[in-house]
């Protein structure tokens, strides 16, 4: 022990440097940063030669904008990372010892709380995209083919996979990877046939199935087991085959005691393949002991990074270290990673299934066209509408996503009157997006309605379009929005809707404040007359009249 240095946490060795992806502080991390993005093994890849991914990669993407903003964010976790270790060495014996008690009782709770009377199916259809476009078109099975295009790729095949060709990759580098890849545009009226034909099968099994996304499901199927007398990998086959036999597709399926252990084993045997995990806690342990945190849902790269920063790249590390999570992270990460590391939680169905938003988004090759933009944006406003009638919801909140030709990512929430109508929801994302002008070129949009009618997920915090001035009109907020007749103002920290002719008032409010908050108004104001006064040059100002300033800030027009 060093002398003045804290007693070290359980679970927790003196040196904890940062490893992942062999990064350093000597400046270079900038340039290999974000590779591992591009490298993390989905189904199918198992053979594919990482270094030569990592090359084509840095070769195509080194000082592009991609990497800049990849390295932005890289260098933000590095500094992250160095806080929480400075808090960690910072820790007193006294709080140490705290800690580690609270741990312990921590521990106790969750165990007394484990539940293994469920049983749970993930099913997770195989490359769904790529493998629908393959029944319309079956030459594809042989090819290595990718959906999407040059900018992104949403899904790819299994032969293109073999090449290191995945999903979330730029088309231009999967190219690199595999000349000879195809491309087939995306048809979501082709993939919705199909996922409503699997939810036909899915529903004969747990007519409560919570679907993931179109092309996967949580499936309770122990009330199915008790009426059939089979057991959970028998339940997973029978499940497969009608799945195969409806659709002519194929899927894979994971078996376990929670939903969360459920999704990592239906990716265990991938493609067409299933894992069954007993429903004893034994058995939880020791699978978790040797499973990378990375396959856990909910722990992406940012957090895999942290905590390869202490020496946790293990399930298994994870939960030898829960002391030292305790004392670093927040306690709902801790929470969550606690749960991780037990195999506990998730065992029953969400208390709320219902949906808390709804939203669709499109990538596109990088352009600044506002119509094409605003047409995209209008497309899938309408397309959020059709979801929210057949589901009978209305929405208090529209969101706007938008990823710049840099990978910036923003987004930005308008609070709407409860509406499920295509004109207010595309009106109001529109109104979002020309707020953020010049925003320069775009390579996705996206847009969501939340805050349903009734739900209460209403945060108080949530800002509409009024009550970002002083003077909120909120009878304004109950009529539909003309985009062609209002202005968006995109003064910082306002963001008003007006009229178009209440304009001018409304900039010269705004440049009224901001010669208020210049240091040199003070000194410049004094010596000049109030408007439409003429005094010499000793004459004393007639405080009668009232300033541009004072009757702007009045009105606050």
């Amino acid at each position: 022990r060093r002398v003045g240095a804290p007693r070290q946490l359980s679970g927790m060795s003196p040196e904890v440097p940062y490893e992942d992806a062999q990064r350093s502080r000597d400046g270079s991390q900038g340039d290999t940063a974000f590779i591992p993005g591009f490298i993390n093994h989905k189904a199918g890849m198992a053979g594919v030669d990482q270094e030569r991914v990592k090359a084509v990669v840095k070769e195509l993407t080194r000082g592009g904008k991609h990497h800049r903003e990849e390295s932005r964010k890289d260098a933000n976790t590095e500094e992250s990372i160095a806080k929480m270790k400075e808090m960690y060495a910072s820790l007193s014996a006294t709080r140490i010892r705290e800690i580690e008690g609270s741990v312990r009782c921590r521990i106790g709770e969750m165990e007394a709380q484990r539940d293994l009377s469920r049983v749970w199916i993930h099913v997770d259809m195989d490359a769904f995209f790529a493998a629908c476009h393959t029944l319309e078109r079956p030459e594809l099975a042989s090819v290595p083919m990718a959906v999407g295009g040059m900018s992104m790729i949403s899904t790819a095949n299994y032969v293109a996979r073999k090449a290191g060709v995945r999903s979330a990759m730029p088309g231009f580098v999967a190219v690199k990877l595999c000349p000879a890849l195809v491309f087939v545009r995306q048809d979501f009226e082709l993939y919705q046939k199909y996922a409503a034909m699997l939810r036909e099968v899915w529903r004969v099994y747990d007519n409560q199935f919570d679907c993931g996304s179109l092309d996967e499901a949580y499936l309770d199927v122990t009330e199915f087991m008790s009426r059939t007398g089979m057991d959970g990998g028998e339940v997973a086959a029978k499940l497969r085959s009608d799945v195969e036999t409806k659709t002519r597709l194929t899927c894979s399926a994971g078996v376990a005691p929670t939903r969360r252990l459920a999704k990592i084993c239906s990716d265990w045997n991938k493609p067409n393949g299933q894992f069954v995990l007993e429903r004893s806690r034994d058995a939880v342990i020791s699978f978790l002991s040797d499973l990378p945190v990375r396959k856990v849902g909910g722990i992406g790269k940012v957090l895999e990074g942290k905590l390869a920063a202490f020496q946790i790249r293990t399930c298994g590390q994870l939960r030898q270290s829960l002391n030292v999570i305790a004392a670093v992270f927040t306690p709902a990460v801790s929470d969550f990673l606690f749960s991780v590391a037990l195999g506990t939680g998730t065992e029953q169905r969400p208390p709320d299934a219902q949906r808390k938003g709804l939203g669709h988004e499109r990538t596109f090759a990088p352009t600044s066209d506002p119509r094409f933009i605003e047409a995209k944006l209008h497309g899938l406003a309408e397309d959020v509408a059709k979801e929210l009638q057949k589901e009978n919801l209305k929405a208090q909140t529209v969101t706007l996503k938008i990823k710049k030709s840099n990978f910036e990512v923003m987004q930005r929430q308008l609070t709407i009157p409860s509406s499920n109508a295509a004109k207010v929801i595309s009106e109001a994302s529109i109104l979002l997006l020309r707020k953020e002008r010049p925003y320069g070129a775009l390579r996705l949009v996206g847009v969501k309605a939340s805050n349903f009618e009734g739900a209460d997920s209403h945060k108080a915090s949530q800002q509409t379009v009024d009550n970002m001035m002083p003077t909120a009109v909120a009878k304004r907020s109950e009529q539909a929005f003309d985009v062609d007749s209002t202005y968006f103002c995109s003064e910082e920290g306002c963001g008003r809707n007006v009229p178009l002719q209440e304009r001018q008032s409304h900039d010269d409010y705004h440049l009224a404040m901001r010669l208020s908050r210049d240091p040199s108004w003070e000194k410049r104001k004094a010596p000049r007359a109030a408007v439409g006064t003429r005094i010499g040059k000793k004459a004393r100002r007639d405080r009668s009249q009232k300033t541009i300033l004072s009757m702007l800030v009045k009105n606050k027009t």
